[in-house]
């Protein structure tokens, strides 16, 4: 068997609420990126953040036909994400619907619009495609405790010592990002810590989420190895709280967490850590943290159908409890429908993650041999290897993803590689992206930020890939047909 790029628009899984979409050549991904007809008219689904769903867009459609309303429609899933987020843009809301269990804001148009579609996607808060086809379809509503227990029942173990009934499961991962954000500055603001510390290169809505915040000071600290820098932003008394991922995507580095949470304790900051690169079942990050925030939507839905996110606080920090009540109140519950398939995947995580790592190893080692490859990045190799290894779990690995610098030409060899191409990881699909051409499109196609990005420790023209459980071989024979000698 031999492995195949899919077409243009074609989805991974082939289900109507796939969670990726496939961009074959670089060529398709600039047009994606520039909103052109040719890509944008083949998409009915994608990650859900970024492409409306054609069951949501026809959802909100259809509501927005029975109600008489006319605008730009956003179908959300609760009336304070709404307003909450309408009011951070200076939207005007023209009207505010509930429709069945969800509820449809209509603005003009207009740039207070695209400022709106912009906070949606970084806070997660779109309806999912599930909860549009039940309403279209005239279902009664789903429930979903079992489905909410059983996934609460496979969490904790992996973070031990939070009550099952606190462990609380999002719409989205950034959406636990953003509930855990809020919830932070919601104990820390009425002391005067306003200021936030992001601490590598994060995922790009979670720096999104600082940028746009109205009155709070983001300072960015590029290398996670330099607590220097960090303990002089923390020793001003101004910062609520630092912000790292375990490890940062795609450079794949760890801040020294032992050093960190010192830090934190000294000055009276609190620690959100996000592990989704690696997934839960491969490092334990709670020990360290205040508010441990990750997507389940990559190694525990590993079908690619399914987004959600889990947020934990650790119940022995100080202002657990106020944590707890703010983060609950910000954060929005997965849809019943959307448990019940998550639930029905997350038992295989841990075996998932075991095997997706153990691929990716295998695969890494042959790739750092290749002469068309000038590194490669993975979690427990390179400059922050030791602090990886030290909050690894037992027998687990680095993960699915590896990030690779290539000698030659980025767009020959995304053109020419023949996996799944598009955005997501932890999948039992291989995928392969030109990360940072699809996350921060407008910095790689400037020479000024270009030059940003390498400022930072980033190559422009990186390949992100997640290995996926494909035998190792087809897998490999894919890159070797793809990389020129």
């Amino acid at each position: 068997m031999t492995l195949l790029s899919p077409a243009l628009g074609e989805t991974l899984p082939d289900s109507p609420h796939a969670t990726v979409v496939c961009l074959p050549t670089l060529a398709d991904v600039e047009s994606y990126e520039r909103k052109e007809p040719r890509v944008w008219e083949r998409l009915r689904a994608g990650y859900p953040r970024f492409v409306r769903n054609a069951l949501v867009a026809r959802a909100a459609a259809e509501a927005a036909r029975r109600l008489g309303r006319a605008g730009e429609l956003f179908p959300l899933v609760s009336e304070a994400a709404a307003r909450r987020l309408a009011a951070h843009v200076g939207a005007e809301l023209a009207s505010l619907d509930a429709v069945g269990d969800w509820w449809l804001a209509v603005t003009p148009a207009g740039d207070a619009a695209l400022r709106l579609a912009k906070m949606v996607q970084h806070t997660g808060t779109l309806i999912s495609s599930r909860q549009a086809e039940a309403w279209l379809a005239g279902a009664a509503p789903a429930d979903a405790a079992d489905a909410l227990a059983t996934t609460r029942a496979t969490l904790a173990p992996y973070l031990a010592g939070v009550a099952p009934a606190d462990l609380l499961v999002a719409a989205a991962g950034m959406n636990a990002v953003d509930a855990g954000l809020a919830a932070v500055e919601s104990v820390q603001r009425p002391r005067g810590r306003t200021a936030w510390v992001q601490l590598g290169w994060l995922y790009v809505d979670s720096t999104r989420l600082f940028e746009k915040a109205r009155d709070a000071r983001h300072h960015f600290v590029a290398d996670v190895r330099d607590l220097r820098s960090v303990e002089r932003l923390l020793a001003t008394g101004t910062v609520a709280g630092v912000l790292t991922e375990i490890p940062n995507n795609p450079q794949l580095e760890t801040a020294d967490l032992h050093v960190l949470r010192a830090l934190c304790d000294r000055y009276g900051a609190k620690l959100l850590l996000d592990p989704s690169s690696v997934g839960l079942a491969s490092v334990d990050v709670l020990p360290f943290a205040d508010v441990v925030v990750s997507s389940l939507t990559k190694y525990a839905g590993s079908e690619g159908d399914v987004m959600a996110g889990v947020l934990a606080v650790h119940p022995d920090r100080p202002d657990a409890a106020a944590l707890l009540a703010a983060a609950r109140a910000r954060l929005e519950p997965l849809h019943p429908l959307d448990l019940r398939v998550l639930a029905a995947q997350i038992g295989r995580m841990e075996d998932v993650t075991r095997r997706l790592s153990a691929n990716a190893a295998e695969l890494a080692r042959r790739l750092a041999a290749h002469p068309a490859v000038a590194r490669v990045r993975t979690a427990d190799q390179g400059p922050t290897a030791d602090a990886y290894r030290r909050v690894r779990r037992p027998g687990a690995g680095a993960g699915a993803l590896l990030t690779l610098e290539l000698r030659g030409d980025l767009r020959a060899v995304y053109d020419r590689l023949a996996v799944g191409k598009g955005p997501s990881f932890g999948l039992r699909y291989t995928l392969a992206a030109p990360f940072l051409w699809l996350a921060h499109f407008e910095e790689v196609t400037t020479e000024q930020g270009r030059a940003g990005l390498r400022a930072a420790g980033l190559d422009p023209d990186l390949l992100r890939v997640s290995v996926g459980l494909e035998p190792v071989e087809e897998i490999w024979a894919a890159f070797v047909a793809a990389l020129p000698e």
